[in-house]
């Protein structure tokens, strides 16, 4: 009898060797570890068994018991182990269960460890058979302690599969007997041994290694139990796609990490919420059909973001069709939905641009292209599409752009090439590939207005080059630009010795002014006239006249001044000369008028003294010598006023020009004469003095030739017929004045404007010699024409009317 059962315990041992081998090789998969455990615990049990049955010592006997007894703890637990892991069981409850189990591991070794204490109570001798059953031993509590735990064991591991037999309703049959076996064997075979069997030994190691071998077929040989449930976890866990499983109350029982990272937000879980709460519209999801709903598309804010989700929702049910629960797997389309959202607007933005657009893709062929593309090129919708880019370029030699701007030209479907600016810039298209985007201008205008520009600037390089006057251009910084061969001439410096360089002309003293005056010209201002003094490379000074401009950019900004400078040393050393002439002059009259003045005051007074005891006779060739001397007083006085005053005025000012003719009207000898104003200009620009004085010399002069066709000895009629009438009216360009007496003849026009020349014997001849001088100090052109009545009409043009701003005056002879 001992003899087939230690033959059974042997093949046992092969049998559990042999699957520990294939335990070991799929170790890594799902419930592998365990398994290898209970085999290597089984094929160490089984021997140690047969050698506790086959010993005769005791020694030996004892020490395979305990070894036996080990390995059957071991299996035990293991064997739980697996079925938890099989079942699917939450990892910590499987793994706190097996390491409470595991303390009877513990207290076993520590018995084999330790020989004060034992399992048995031990015979007086060896015997073949096991201790446990041989005659004179006894079980301690602490071996009664070991197989409760046994027991424990199986009867959890034996539910927990019987569960899982229940509740699978997919398996294959194969499959269904090898959950069923691994739950009954160890029961089946304790109770057949216990009331069917006689057999002197413990048969439930046999009843483990039916167990462990049905488990293990099972869960290696077909791969999958409903779905492999040792697996489940692991598989479901790694799933990119989030997945839930709501139970019929609507709350979540389960969330793969995938779920918790999409829908939670920090620090957060989503096991035992409510499904409306993490999907705000749960209820209005289509309703399942067949067992399965279709695919839904939800926006869900999350942490304040909005975030777009694919979701499906299957019902699962028990093995009597009742709904237990629903599978929600969630597959995040964020950046789908987002790349979607921005094709849509690239392709509204593309539709809707009046520039011309192009696409291509990374073998530079047309993807697509807008209608302004289609006309620039002259082709119809589409019909470029797959062609390549090259297909309308000119026939310069160009490439597509990866990246930036350049210039093209674009063939037409009428063979003209025009000249384009392209934008380029890389983009993600619809199947992920990578491509570019074009934007076109028509640069055309832009290349006849560039063309233009550099004739233009070719004419101003040549005019600056040719200027005879220096021009000097500088930047912001005061450094030089431009320095043209007259400015060499002029200073002496090269172009390349100044170019980049301060400006070395401006002497050490004028540095200061000089940069004020840039300053201001920086500043929008413009300079004109400004005379001062430079400095050549040769050391001496050199007098100028400056205009300054500033030099503005495209947009309107000041970058630099151009400078004019005008050479006017020959100009300054004339007026200089003039001066000194003049201040001569000045004291020449001043010579004369001492020196003149002197004999006549005494010839005056002498001829006083003799007018008084003189005949008639006496009496009127003194009366003439007094004429003669009056008309000599009034040659002084002229030659004195064009001597001082000449040709030059103070700064002219408005002022008011029928005051001012009535004050010289006023200030003049016109008792035999009358005034007449026809609508002159209200106010001109002028000396107010030296116009005064031209009016009373106009006056004058048309009093003193006024009736000459009239007898001398008729004087004024009563009616007025022997007077003169002066009038001062407007011209186009400036005024009038005029008179009715007799005129000037033609041929005598130009005599009577110079110095001492007279038609009146009584006359100086300077009267209209200084009427032309005021004239022309002001800039103003004088005609002699012939008035309305007959008389001399002396005209003023150039004269500026019209005076604004600035309250005008009279002159105030």
């Amino acid at each position: 009898m001992y003899g087939r059962f230690v033959t059974v315990l042997w093949v046992l041992t092969a049998l559990s060797t042999v699957f520990l081998l294939l335990a070991w090789r799929k170790r890594e998969e799902p419930g592998g570890t365990p398994m290898v455990v209970f085999h290597l615990a089984l094929a160490v049990g089984a021997a140690s068994y047969a050698v506790d049955i086959t010993a005769t010592t005791l020694s030996t006997q004892l020490l395979a018991r305990q070894v036996a007894t080990i390995a059957q703890g071991a299996v035990a637990i293991a064997w739980l182990y697996a079925a938890l892991q099989y079942a699917d069981f939450d990892r910590t409850v499987t793994r706190r269960a097996v390491g409470l189990l595991s303390l009877d591991l513990l207290v076993l070794m520590a018995v084999f460890i330790f020989p004060g204490v034992s399992l048995f109570d031990l015979p007086p001798s060896g015997s073949v058979g096991s201790l446990v059953v041989a005659p004179g031993a006894g079980l301690t509590a602490v071996f009664i302690s070991h197989m409760a735990t046994i027991l424990i064991a199986a009867l959890a591991g034996t539910i927990v599969l019987i569960q899982l037999f229940v509740r699978s309703r997919h398996l294959y049959r194969t499959q269904a007997a090898a959950v069923l076996i691994a739950a009954l064997a160890p029961w089946t075979i304790a109770l057949t041994q216990q009331y069917f069997l006689q057999i002197p030994e413990d048969a439930t190691i046999f009843a483990w290694g039916v167990s462990g071998l049905a488990m293990t077929a099972g869960l290696y040989t077909f791969k999958t139990l409903d779905p492999v449930p040792a697996a489940q976890e692991t598989i479901v866990e790694q799933m990119g796609d989030g997945t839930l499983v709501v139970d019929t109350d609507g709350r979540i029982n389960h969330a793969n990490p995938a779920a918790e990272a999409l829908l939670a937000g920090a620090e957060e879980t989503l096991v035992g919420k409510p499904v409306e709460a993490v999907i705000p519209t749960w209820d209005s999801l289509p309703s399942e059909s067949d067992g399965q709903s279709d695919w839904a598309e939800l926006a869900l804010a999350i942490d304040g973001q909005q975030r777009f989700v694919e979701l499906e929702v299957t019902p699962f049910t028990d093995r009597f069709d009742g709904l237990v629960g629903r599978l929600v797997v969630l597959r995040d389309v964020t950046e789908r939905k987002q790349r979607e959202q921005r094709l849509a607007q690239y392709k509204t933005i593309f539709e809707g641009v009046s520039e011309p657009v192009y696409v291509l893709d990374e073998h530079d062929r047309f993807v697509t292209y807008n209608d302004p593309f289609a006309e620039l090129v002259g082709t119809v919708e589409d019909s470029l599409v797959g062609e390549r880019f090259e297909t309308v370029l000119g026939q310069i030699e160009t490439v597509p752009i990866d990246d930036g701007t350049g210039e093209f030209l674009i063939r037409t479907a009428s063979g003209e090439q025009v000249p384009c600016e392209v934008d380029a810039a890389g983009i993600e298209l619809a199947g992920g590939e990578s491509g570019r985007v074009g934007i076109v201008r028509d640069i055309s205008r832009r290349k006849e207005i560039e063309s233009e520009l550099a004739v233009t600037t070719d004419r101003l390089e040549t005019l600056v080059e040719a200027a005879p006057v220096a021009i000097v251009a500088l930047d912001a910084d005061a450094t030089v630009d431009v320095w043209n061969p007259a400015a060499t001439e002029l200073f002496g410096w090269r172009a390349e010795e100044v170019l980049g360089d301060r400006v070395p002309v401006i002497p050490e003293e004028n540095r200061r002014r000089t940069a004020e005056l840039h300053a201001q010209v920086l500043e929008g201002e413009r300079l004109s006239g400004h005379e001062t003094e430079l400095e050549r490379k040769d050391g001496s000074r050199v007098d100028v006249s400056l205009a300054a401009a500033p030099i503005r950019d495209l947009s309107g900004s000041v970058v630099g001044s151009v400078s004019v400078v005008t050479d006017i040393t020959e100009r300054k050393r004339r007026e200089r000369q003039l001066r000194l002439q003049n201040e001569r002059l000045d004291e020449f009259a001043s010579l004369i008028s001492h020196d003149l003045r002197n004999p006549l005051q005494v010839a005056s007074g002498h001829l006083e003294l003799a007018s008084q005891d003189a005949d008639s006779e006496v009496d009127a060739s003194i009366a003439a010598a007094s004429d003669a001397l009056n008309r000599m007083e009034g040659l002084i006085d002229h030659t004195l006023t064009l001597a001082r005053e000449g040709r030059d005025i103070s700064d002219p000012e408005p002022v008011t020009l029928r005051e001012t003719f009535v004050q010289a009207w006023n200030a003049a000898s016109t008792s035999t004469a009358k005034r007449r104003i026809r609508d002159p200009p209200e106010c001109v620009l002028a000396d107010p003095d030296r116009l005064a004085e031209l009016f009373q010399n106009l006056v004058q002069n048309a009093v003193e030739h006024g009736r000459d066709d009239l007898a001398s000895d008729a004087g004024p009629a009563a009616d007025g017929g022997g007077t003169v009438t002066i009038t001062l009216g407007a011209t186009p360009d400036g005024f009038y004045v005029a008179d009715d007496g007799p005129g000037i003849p033609p041929e005598q026009r130009d005599d009577v404007l110079d110095s001492g020349y007279s038609t009146d014997d009584d006359g100086t001849g300077f009267g209209l010699a200084i009427v032309e001088t005021i004239a022309e100090a002001h800039g103003w052109e004088l005609t002699i024409t012939d008035s309305e009545d007959g008389g001399a009409r002396f005209e003023f043009s150039g004269v500026e009317t019209g005076c604004q701003g600035e309250e005008p005056t009279a002159g105030s002879s």
